[in-house]
């Protein structure tokens, strides 16, 4: 198969996963998160795109030559998708096929990606990431306009927050967060929106998420970006270009007073008061541990029985656990949690080992904030979306040495 149609693959799958999220499938007469329905339709399409291409490819080229380039990752691919594929095996044991679809398309497919995307050229990958990055900015741009509206472009049911969230593509508020937080520190210089304007834009789109988390961790991870930068400017100095010098100056002056304005003149600020308390949403967070200590030693182990499983409610007053370790382990017992932790966070660790600071930087805000919500716990293309960013910046330290070589 051709790069040219390897690519456009590629960018069907990152279109797919972001533009067709959970409520525009509902509305589309789709079951694909609510009760009901076809097995086939509650895996998303973007799954299957990328499963075809797979097995397409293995057939092109056979599975051994199709990993044998990601040379230092291979041992951590091979890691995780066996870990993915025990996990899999268990929950179909366990539960049927009830859940494998969130196994498939959360955790599954974003390794399948892998070495398909490892395969394209750094062209080809830096088109990807500004792709990414100005779907991400589009994505922004809409959830500011929902808030100011109080209206989704998506007919959606969330009946557990008191004010209106934005959900834009992303179906989810916080869904919508962690996967702007993270994704930002890779793609944000990979489109022609200056720096500035693009930050600013993403901080009033987390304002109209509802992130408290996401947009603190956000903020932190940004600062963590700008001290190498500071270092050198208040040490040895930086050279810089006086007229695009104060180009950027205007720019953040113009960005400041934008987002001030913002907040003032709009539902943002009023979001943001109502936010500085511990409403039900948070102290739910906390409550979850409470599941925790209903667990016997085998259950432990293999996770809790069904009769806890759906008494959720009864213990912590809703029927969602918001933290996906924890999620984990009542239904697949520590031995299942240890194999979704090494599926979900081998390679990305191995991605950004040796790399540059901000794909650290979004690799550590993937995990912080992915702590504070559900979204690993339910069908999301997060982890999708964020891994491909991760293999489109990963560069090899084969690569690097021939490049320093030439």
């Amino acid at each position: 198969m051709s790069e040219r149609n390897l690519n456009r693959w590629m960018i069907l799958i990152i279109l797919s996963a972001f533009l067709l999220g959970a409520f525009l499938l509902e509305n589309m007469g789709i079951q694909y998160v609510s009760e009901g329905g076809s097995p086939i339709l509650k895996i998303h399409v973007y799954s299957y795109l990328t499963m075809g291409i797979f097995a397409l490819l293995i057939l092109w080229v056979g599975l051994f030559n199709l990993i044998k380039p990601l040379n230092e990752l291979k041992k951590a691919w091979w890691l995780a998708m066996v870990s993915m594929l025990a996990v899999i095996l268990y929950g179909f044991m366990r539960f049927g096929t009830s859940g494998l679809a969130y196994l498939i398309d959360t955790i599954f497919i974003p390794l399948v990606l892998v070495p398909i995307v490892y395969g394209l050229s750094d062209t080809a990958k830096n088109r990807l990431l500004a792709l990414l990055g100005y779907l991400l900015f589009l994505n922004a741009c809409i959830a500011i306009i929902e808030l100011i509206l109080a209206q989704s472009i998506v007919a959606v049911e969330i009946g557990s927050f008191s004010t209106f969230r934005s959900t834009a593509f992303l179906a989810h508020p916080l869904n919508n967060a962690l996967i702007t937080a993270s994704l930002t520190p890779i793609v944000m210089r990979y489109t022609r929106i200056p720096v500035a304007l693009y930050v600013s834009v993403i901080v009033l789109a987390l304002f109209a998420f509802g992130g408290r988390a996401a947009l603190g961790i956000f903020l932190l991870g940004n600062f963590l970006m700008l001290l190498p930068k500071l270092r050198d400017f208040l040490g040895q100095g930086i050279r810089y270009h006086k007229l695009k010098f104060a180009y950027l100056q205007a720019l953040v002056y113009f960005s400041v007073i934008a987002v001030i304005l913002t907040l003032v003149l709009s539902p943002i600020g009023e979001r943001i008061l109502s936010k500085l308390y511990l409403d039900k949403s948070a102290e739910a967070r906390f409550d979850v541990f409470i599941l925790l200590e209903q667990l016997s030693p085998s259950e432990w182990v293999f996770g809790a029985s069904h009769g806890l499983l759906s008494d959720i409610a009864f213990y912590i007053g809703i029927n969602v656990v918001e933290n996906y370790l924890i999620g984990w382990v009542l239904n697949f017992g520590l031995l299942g949690a240890i194999g979704l932790l090494l599926a979900t966070y081998t390679v990305p660790v191995r991605l950004i080992y040796r790399q540059e600071l901000p794909a650290q930087v979004a690799l550590l805000s993937f995990m912080l904030i992915s702590l504070t919500n559900n979204a690993l716990t339910v069908k999301t293309p997060a982890l999708v979306l964020f891994v491909v960013a991760l293999v489109c910046r990963y560069r090899s330290s084969d690569r690097s040495l021939a490049s320093k070589s030439h």
